[in-house]
């Protein structure tokens, strides 16, 4: 038994073939998509690879093998797994059930299509039985039957996998270098450990030196390849290549969509994106937007007026920075249906089908009130009383866009008019007064004084933000090439009263911190204006000169209500009383099968979830036409392959026939007479060997050498005193210079007789 369990491989061997599975294991653990019990993979490989080693070195067969690592496998994760459980009473039958149970629940959500599993539990306990299995597989395909690529190719194919999808702040790409390295020592080893078996049993002689010689040559060898690779271009960087790349990778990505529906607890981290805005701005000097195209966003008609929405910005630090106060992110799937949200007055929804053109974009582009999505989005949210979002602060898709991909979005636009605004109501509730009316103390009483004349002749909240939105427009001169602030001074002191000059930031800016002196709620949202409307299309092209700050005013039961202080914009302005259904140019028919027509104006929560279910059922739908064909891609992936398989075992019994009549003397003296008939050579049955290879020779001339000599052969062995002919005589090494001549003139004859 211990002569059985000697490592012949060399523990060389086993310390590289462990260093193969842990290596992804730690990338797995370095990427941290839950906030703990990935360690277990550690021990799970290291204990699979040791199991995997003594059943490879036993003499069990092989399928009461792999029945003992199956259970093996499932007794040691279902202890390690089951010690992160919480609860110390509970008993270890306890535990086990609760591991069932919950795999049981997940597989349920798997076949519903629809349900999202948000236990990170499910993630762990998966991720460490293909752990098991990789660690127990690797050590039977090197200790007990050698399949080098059955080791390296599935653990790569994982931590590639890792290393692709990972958006986070973790260099992962260091383990993949590191993997390459490993696996090619590994190789080189295996390889090593082939050729010694061969020469021990072959008794040739040979320095146990050369193992440490193979493994420094390709430690060198492979140094050298990512040193080299390290400095090659990105295949990405060249725009076709990047183009034909998205177009692979949408397929695959609206399927990561779906699985991950079933591991919705995992982190997920947001890539370094192209996208103009984050949760910051301070007012500064001059910008330069450019001429980029964003996005095109279809919708049903040409609207009055819209924006793009990207992040809504509530806190002022008095020295020319925002920022986004978010109380809390919440993930959300197509098929949870819509975001909840407060109940509004004069809100008419509008789909958009939006048509990204950003390299890495991570933001959702929607007109404001967003309320839901085909694609699994974080939604930043401030205000949430009961599990109602009173604020949508920032909507970002969960994993990054590329160029050419689309998704649709649903929005709550507002329709209501000028009286509605005017005769709204003043009683703010609690969370508006607490966020939306602070006004910094560095706020001069310059910039108060104004805004309390401005706002002094009039009773109502949107009378009076018309008043100081008009004085902005007409006193403050727009120019985007401005100076940034002097040091010290208040920026929004500055442009009104100083230098009397600025854009967008600086006008909003000004409007938001006027009307909160005033006791009204407002703030500033960035995103983009509308863009240039290509009516042929119904599509609005946003570039990034659109790139645009805007303000909105609170009024309850109705939301916010955009406006647009900056001079070098439409003035946006509302309609007058009666005409609120109107106010977006005929939204609404193209609505007509999901919203009821008796009060457009007025959508209920129902109504809303109507509209989210479509949107869900879409989405639905478009998954299962993306199964269908992953279905026929399967399919005709398999019976590709499987042609293949057939071929390659025609090729190669083909290959294994003509070597055994090749290296039989009288079957390739019979072989030479049948290339002489297709060639067009008859014989006559007095001619002698000799005669007819002459005969042969003088069609082929390049062959005459190989045919004299295997006719030779054949003539000694069957007419000669010696019949065994001689001993060193190899006909296949003949047949090896012979058979392409032989081809060739077979070929030219062919050709030559189609040509007449």
């Amino acid at each position: 038994m211990l002569d059985r369990l000697k490592l012949t491989e060399g523990w060389s061997t086993l310390i590289l073939l462990w260093l193969l599975i842990m290596v992804p294991a730690l990338a797995i653990v370095a990427a941290e998509y839950t906030d703990e019990g990935l360690q277990v993979l550690l021990p799970i490989g290291t204990v699979g690879i040791l199991a995997g080693l003594a059943l490879a070195k036993s003499r069990f067969p092989a399928r009461w093998a792999h029945f003992f690592a199956l259970v093996y496998g499932l007794a040691l994760i279902a202890f390690l797994v089951g010690r992160t459980l919480p609860g110390e009473e509970l008993t270890w039958r306890m535990r086990v059930l609760d591991l069932v149970g919950r795999q049981a629940v997940w597989v349920q959500k798997a076949l519903d299509g629809t349900s999202s599993n948000r236990d990170s539990l499910i993630f762990v306990l998966q991720t460490s039985g293909v752990f098991w299995l990789l660690g127990y597989s690797a050590a039977w395909y090197t200790f007990r039957i050698s399949r080098v690529w059955r080791v390296v190719i599935p653990t790569g194919l994982v931590l590639f996998s890792v290393v692709y999808y990972y958006n986070g702040p973790k260099p992962l790409v260091i383990y993949l270098m590191i993997y390459m390295l490993v696996g090619l020592l590994f190789v080189a080893r295996t390889f090593l450990v082939d050729r010694e078996r061969g020469w021990r049993n072959a008794s040739v002689r040979y320095e146990e030196d050369i193992r440490f010689d193979f493994l420094r040559a390709a430690f060198v060898i492979g140094a050298l390849a990512l040193l080299l690779s390290s400095s090659l271009p990105v295949l990405g960087a060249n725009d076709q290549v990047s183009g034909v790349l998205a177009t692979v990778d949408r397929p695959w990505r609206k399927f990561q969509d779906s699985w991950t529906r079933l591991f919705a607890s995992l982190n997920s981290y947001g890539t370094a994106t192209s996208d103009a805005y984050e949760d910051t701005m301070r007012l500064g000097g001059p910008r330069d937007a450019g001429n980029r195209l964003i996005m095109d966003v279809q919708v049903p008609r040409q609207l009055r007026s819209v924006y793009w929405q990207s992040v809504v910005l509530d806190t002022y630090d008095g020295e020319g920075g925002w920022s986004n106060s978010t109380d809390s992110t919440q993930l959300i799937f197509p098929s949870e249906g819509r975001l909840r949200q407060p109940e509004l007055l004069a809100r008419e929804p509008l789909t958009q089908t939006v048509i990204n053109y950003l390299p890495n974009s991570g933001t959702l582009y929607a007109a404001p009130l967003f309320i839901a999505s085909n694609k699994q989005t974080f939604v930043d949210v401030a205000a949430v009383e009961n599990g109602v979002a009173n604020s949508v602060n920032w909507v970002r898709s969960r994993f990054v866009l590329r160029p050419g991909e689309s998704y649709t979005v649903i929005s709550n636009v507002s329709t209501a008019d000028k009286t509605m605004l005017r005769e709204a109501s003043t009683e703010y509730p609690d969370w508006v007064r607490a966020r939306y009316l602070q006004v910094p103390a560095t706020i001069t009483p310059e910039t108060r004084e104004l805004a309390a004349e401005l706002a002094a002749p009039y009773d109502n909240p949107f009378d009076k933000a018309i008043a100081i939105r008009d004085y902005l427009r007409r006193s403050i001169t727009y120019n985007d090439q401005i100076a940034a602030p002097p040091e010290g001074v208040e920026p929004i002191h500055y442009v009104l009263f100083e230098s009397k000059e600025g854009y967008c930031t600086y006008y909003a800016s000004a409007m938001a911190i006027m009307l909160r002196s005033e006791g009204i709620p407002a703030r500033i949202v960035n995103g983009y204006a509308q863009g240039e409307y290509v009516p042929e299309a119904n599509v609005y092209r946003v570039r990034s000169g659109n790139a645009h700050t805007w303000m909105e005013v609170f009024f309850p039961e109705y939301g916010w209500i955009q406006f647009e202080p900056t001079a070098s914009l439409p003035v946006n302005d509302l309609p007058e009383g009666g005409a609120g259904g109107d106010a977006f140019n005929s939204i609404g028919p193209s609505m007509e099968d999901r919203i009821p027509e008796d009060d457009i104006t007025l959508l209920t929560g129902e109504q809303l979830d109507q509209l989210a279910d479509q949107l869900a059922a879409d989405a639905a739908a478009d998954a299962e036409a993306l199964a269908e064909q992953r279905r026929q891609i399967v399919l005709r992936t398999v019976g590709g392959s499987a042609l293949l398989l057939v071929a390659g075992a025609l090729v190669v019994t083909a290959n294994y026939y003509n070597q055994r009549v090749e290296a039989d003397v009288d079957r390739s003296y019979d072989r030479l007479s049948s290339w002489a008939r297709w060639l067009g050579l008859f014989f006559r049955p007095a001619d002698t060997p000799y005669e007819r290879a002459d005969a042969l020779a003088r069609a082929v001339p390049d062959g005459r050498e190989p045919i004299r000599n295997l006719t030779h052969e054949y003539v000694l062995r069957r007419f000669s005193p010696t019949p065994e002919g001689r001993a060193e005589f190899d006909p296949r090494s003949e047949w090896k210079r012979l058979r392409p001549l032989l081809w060739r003139r077979s070929l030219r004859d062919g050709w030559r007789y189609l040509r007449r």
